[in-house]
């Protein structure tokens, strides 16, 4: 039975979105709540929470499953969490324990996985067969689609494009290893240069951006300088869009991608960087590769709602045997 509604949930390390999803993509009820900090099995009852409290707007029969985001290495076709940076979630079988509970199908994937799905199905990236998302935040994550169809490898570990190692010798990312790409073009990496900027007179307007503290200097306000014109963060962004450039011209020349779908809170909103980016890239790319579109991603908050749902309604009509 074709089903109407999927329930599509985003975990993040601050917050859980949770959305009940038509087929077209309209979120017709959705909650949102921050992220317990009190152990993992506070995380799962909160999931649980928001996936029954948006549910509620349908009747049963009428939801494919829930899908789950995680910001996590997910081994998708054992469900299993391998590890996750943010959250106290390795090793918890949190898909048995939200299907025990809800007596819903469930299905967990890595959210940046998920934002490609939902940009794939319902925003930037519709109708591309192969595409590369790149999401950009607090860390840095994406997904790979080929041949029209997600690519997440041989245990479903692949697409931790935010690893790519840039820099032997680089600084250390996040995960403990070094030159990371993410460890350039998250958000402590971001805000760490404008903090440094904003104890000296050039960097004023990144100062005055986070309200005078230059220990409140964020990302966002060196975004924010750098969009009021300031040269200081305008360069702070050059600077990262050439490492991501950079980086984009490994992706292009081993896949080959018809499209490049940058989201996250600093891909949708740093313009300048994404700009340099694509210079870069089309500049050192092999030819036959440089037509290669860098856009942004237009679902913004909602693209990992979007996507766990739409990885429900596939596995749920997989299940059923009913196509696309």
């Amino acid at each position: 039975m074709r089903t109407t509604y999927a329930v599509g949930i985003d975990v993040g390390g601050t917050r859980i979105a949770a959305g009940l999803v038509e087929r077209k993509g309209r979120i017709v009820k959705e909650t949102k709540r921050p992220t317990p900090k009190t152990g993992p099995f506070a995380v799962v009852d909160a999931i649980i929470d928001v996936a029954e409290e948006v549910s509620s707007a349908a009747h049963p029969s009428e939801v494919a499953g829930i899908g789950i985001g995680l910001p996590a290495q997910v081994d998708f076709l054992r469900q299993e969490i391998e590890f996750c940076t943010n959250l106290p979630l390795a090793g918890v079988d949190v898909r048995s324990l939200v299907m025990s509970r809800t007596k819903s199908e469930v299905t967990v994937d890595n959210d940046g996985h998920l934002a490609a799905f939902g940009e794939a199905r319902y925003g930037a990236a519709k109708g591309a067969r192969d595409f590369l998302m790149i999401t950009l935040g607090t860390g840095v994550g994406g997904g790979m689609w080929i041949a029209g169809e997600p690519y997440r490898g041989s245990r479903g570990l692949g697409g931790e494009i935010g690893h790519t190692v840039i820099d032997l010798d680089g600084p250390e990312c996040p995960c403990g290893g070094r030159g990371h790409l993410e460890a350039y073009l998250g958000r402590p990496a971001l805000a760490a240069k404008g903090r440094a900027a904003a104890r000296t007179f050039a960097g004023r307007a990144i100062l005055d951006a986070a309200g005078g503290d230059p220990d409140a200097v964020t990302a966002e306000a060196v975004v924010m300088a750098a969009r009021g014109g300031d040269a200081t963060a305008r360069q702070i962004l050059l600077e990262a869009g050439e490492v991501f450039g950079r980086a984009l011209v490994g992706f292009v020349n081993l896949l080959n991608p018809r499209l490049i779908c940058v989201g996250g809170g600093i891909g949708e909103s740093a313009d300048l960087l994404i700009e340099r980016a694509g210079e870069v890239m089309r500049g050192e790319a092999l030819a036959g590769r440089r037509d290669v579109e860098v856009v942004q991603a237009v679902l913004g908050n909602d693209a990992g709602v979007l996507g766990a749902a739409a990885l429900a309604f596939d596995e749920h009509d997989s299940r059923e045997g009913l196509h696309r």
